[in-house]
Formats: structure tokens, C-alpha cells, sequence
């Protein structure tokens, strides 16, 4: 009887569909920004810091490439260990909003908390595409690896801290989980300092597979954790409202 009584209210109240709903909409006197503006306005919002992080490492890799005596050695290491932190600062930024309470003001404005988040994501993403497109340029010309081991030996450990970083804020709430982050990233920095001296083989051809395969990996948890993490923030959206 009451699973029955729950049935039949929502549609016993259910609301009539609107009228002229679009043209009221037209009628409103709100700027209409596109999402292509929309998107540029997100830069002024992004701290200088990941700007300057990013043009740190651009000046490190021509330091390295040119003139490069040894380009296997501790400075190209250094560059590999030093890509976790840029990739801690955009983990970080993305989470800022979380981080200082911002969820209920982003929530507010027209475009969506997602909209935003994914916004300054792509930002973000492309940039550090570039950048790490203009390092790979640089250290594969004085560099006796090929394309694909450098690829690896220096994607892996920023990609790695990613998908690290994301699977935190996911299970972590708050500034713990920029706490966690930071701690995956100098593990990951670490790793890759030690780990060169230490386990030279690994860094061999015939360990090429396997590195591409950690890659690969990391794309895919990267991907599986963004669509979560929107996934949570239309759930935290949607708790705003019922509580307001």
C-alpha cells in the first residue's frame, strides 16, 4: 500500500511542462557569454604559480638540452623527478575550490560546479600537453634514448602522480586530500631519483613494454577518476540544494 502511495504522488503533483519557457529566456537582460568566452575568462582565475611551475621546467629542459654532456644523467633525472610537482599544483588547483569552501559560491553562478571544474581542467591538461610536448622536443635532441624510453621515464612519474592525486581527492574530502597528494608526489619524486641508481636495468629496452604499459595504465585510472570526481561533484551539487 505505501509503495503505491510513493508511486502515485509524484505523479499525482507532477508539474505541468512550461510555456513559452525559451522565450522568457530570451527576454532576460543577463550576459550572454559563450562557452568559448567562458572558458578564457577561467584563465584569470588559475594562480600564477602553475604558470611559473610550468616555465621553470621549460628553462630546467633547454638548460639540460643545450649544451647537455650528459643527458642520462642527474639533471635529466631531476627534470623527471620535478614533472610529479607540476602535476601536484594542478591536482591542487582543481581541488582549490573544495579545499577553501567554495563549492556553495561556484555552485551559484551560471555555468555548473562541473562545467567550471572541467573548464579549468582542460586548461590545465592543455597546457601542461604542450609543456611537456616542448620538453620531450628539446631532451630527444642531445638525448641517446629513444622517443618511446623518454616518453616513458619522464611521463610516467607526472602521469602516475595524477592518477594518484585524483584517486585521493575521491576517497579523501578537504585538505587532507591536498595533504595525501603532496606526499604521493614526493614519493613518486623520490622514485624516480633513486630509482635510476639503483635499478639501472629497469630503465633498459627490454623493460620498454612494461613502461609503456604503466602508462597506458595511468591514462586509463586518470580517466576512470575524472569521471568520479565530476561524478561527486553533481552529488555535492545536488546536496546544496536540499539543504538550502
Amino acid at each position: 500500500m505505501k509503495k503505491n502511495l510513493k508511486k502515485a504522488l509524484p505523479a499525482a503533483f507532477q508539474a505541468p511542462p512550461p510555456r513559452g519557457r525559451e522565450a522568457f529566456l530570451q527576454q532576460l537582460a543577463y550576459p550572454k557569454l559563450t562557452y568559448r568566452e567562458f572558458l578564457l575568462s577561467q584563465l584569470r582565475y588559475i594562480r600564477k604559480r602553475i604558470w611559473a611551475a610550468a616555465a621553470l621546467l621549460v628553462v630546467l629542459s633547454r638548460l639540460i638540452a643545450f649544451p647537455a654532456p650528459s643527458p642520462e644523467g642527474t639533471a635529466f633525472w631531476s627534470l623527471s623527478a620535478a614533472l610529479p610537482f607540476l602535476a601536484l599544483l594542478t591536482m591542487t588547483e582543481i581541488h582549490r575550490f573544495a579545499a577553501y569552501r567554495m563549492g556553495e559560491l561556484e555552485a551559484s553562478c551560471r555555468f555548473s560546479l562541473p562545467q567550471i571544474v572541467m573548464a579549468r581542467l582542460s586548461i590545465l591538461g592543455t597546457v601542461n600537453f604542450l609543456v611537456l610536448i616542448l620538453l620531450l622536443s628539446l631532451i630527444s635532441q642531445v638525448s641517446s634514448y629513444s622517443l618511446l624510453q623518454i616518453l616513458s621515464y619522464t611521463m610516467v612519474p607526472y602521469l602516475l602522480v595524477c592518477a594518484l592525486c585524483l584517486w585521493l581527492l575521491n576517497r579523501i574530502p578537504g585538505s587532507e586530500g591536498i595533504y595525501a597528494c603532496a606526499a604521493a608526489a614526493v614519493l613518486v619524486s623520490l622514485f624516480s631519483i633513486i630509482s635510476p641508481h639503483m635499478a639501472r636495468p629497469l630503465y633498459t629496452q627490454p623493460y620498454l613494454k612494461g613502461w609503456l604499459t604503466l602508462w597506458a595504465g595511468c591514462l586509463m585510472l586518470i580517466v576512470l577518476q575524472i569521471h568520479q570526481f565530476i561524478k561527486q561533484l553533481e552529488e555535492r551539487q545536488w546536496n546544496l540544494y536540499l539543504t538550502k
